[in-house]
């Protein structure tokens, strides 16, 4: 996920989606979460991406 200070990666296990606003920019992602990552890479420097990337952008 992008968020306005970076990319959020989400690693676990039956991972699901069950709320995605796109008015509100709010997910919500449940299932068994083993980390968390935050990087502040640029990521307008990359147009391509996964489909969860692209809406936040």
């Amino acid at each position: 996920m992008k968020l306005n200070f970076g990319l959020l990666t989400v690693k676990g296990e039956n991972l699901r989606i069950n709320k995605l606003s796109l008015d509100t920019s709010e997910v919500i992602v449940e299932g068994d979460i083993a980390s968390l990552s935050y990087s502040e890479k640029d990521l307008n420097k990359d147009k391509g991406g996964s489909f969860i990337s692209k809406i936040f952008r």
